[in-house]
């Protein structure tokens, strides 16, 4: 996505288990008897002690490494501690505090190669500007998962998703479970409600969010807008789009602005940059306020179509046996 070179310090084995013809050609491995010396600087993408935020941060002089570690144990030590700066993803989420290690290079390198920087937004009341949040039609169960992974993350409790190509919903056992596991669903609060793109929702504003969408770079949208707001974010492998004027009257795009366009497409990774902008644009909860949990009565532009007739799987005392 950003013509870089992607290399793997494998120490677990990854190279013994991979597989050529699923990844597309041999693992490029960084060989492990090379010195730290030959990566240096490196950046690190770690919440470690003195982090700094990635939406302020710079990359070093040089010809730096970006370095992302294991989703669950981190950065080895010895490259950590050879590291000349550590940079963190502020991630609001309950539950889910880590993104998928290909979704955190994404949001890393996004920013750190990023001409131009815009100051974070440190507003008060960043719960009452978060947008309603609707996937469309992922493509891949995994992909989806691991996108639904990335808005818990950043703080959304509740995401609309248009299942119309049957990738999370109704699907087979196997995919569920690889699915959900993508989605971290263990530890995932965010509630998936089955909705469609196709009915008319009444949003005062929509904005449809890519990377190969027509509109202005995405740091120049404002995707703070409350809950009147929708923030659409389709999987752009699926050809046919909906008619987004159905949403809401007022329609914007927003361009997820890369430096090539000959990369293999992953609907996880522009998800992911696009929740992370947002969170940007939200800012963090200012230190001492306590979210506000008073009840709002419902309005008409913030609702969200269901289904009338609920998705289920039946399962019979025989498979329950077997299993």
């Amino acid at each position: 996505m950003f013509g870089i070179d992607c290399l793997f310090r494998d120490t677990r084995g990854l190279k013994r288990d991979w597989s050529a013809e699923l990844g597309g050609g041999e693992l490029p491995a960084v060989d492990r008897s090379m010195p730290i010396a030959d990566l240096l600087p490196i950046v690190a993408i770690e919440n470690a002690p003195g982090a700094r935020s990635v939406y302020d941060s710079d990359l070093p002089s040089g010809r730096p490494s970006i370095v992302v570690g294991n989703e669950r144990l981190g950065i080895r030590g010895d490259l950590l501690r050879a590291a000349s700066t550590s940079v963190e993803i502020p991630m609001p989420g309950r539950g889910v505090n880590t993104l998928n290690v290909a979704s955190a290079a994404a949001v890393a390198m996004y920013y750190l190669l990023a001409e131009s920087r815009r100051p974070n937004r440190q507003a008060r009341g960043s719960a009452r500007r978060r947008p309603a949040l609707m996937l469309v039609a992922p493509t891949d169960h995994v992909e989806a998962g691991s996108a639904i992974r990335s808005a818990a993350a950043f703080g959304w409790r509740l995401l609309a998703l248009d299942d119309r190509l049957h990738t999370w919903f109704g699907v087979s056992r196997a995919e569920r479970t690889e699915g959900r596991a993508a989605a971290r669903s263990h530890r995932n609060a965010t509630r998936v409600i089955p909705t469609s793109a196709d009915g008319a929702m009444g949003f005062r504003r929509v904005v449809v969010a890519g990377a190969r969408v027509d509109g202005p770079p995405l740091r120049r949208v404002d995707l703070a807008g409350g809950p009147n707001c929708l923030l659409v974010l389709p999987d752009e492998e699926h050809g046919d789009q909906p008619d987004w004027g159905r949403l809401g009257p007022n329609v914007e795009f927003a361009r997820v602005d890369l430096p090539t366009t000959t990369y293999p497409y992953r609907y996880r990774l522009t998800a992911t940059i696009v929740l992370a902008e947002a969170a940007r644009q939200l800012g963090p909860v200012a230190a001492g306020v306590k979210p506000d949990r008073r009840r709002r009565g419902l309005t008409y532009e913030s609702a969200l179509l269901t289904p009338s007739t609920a998705l289920v799987d039946f399962v019979s005392a025989g498979e329950l046996r077997t299993y």
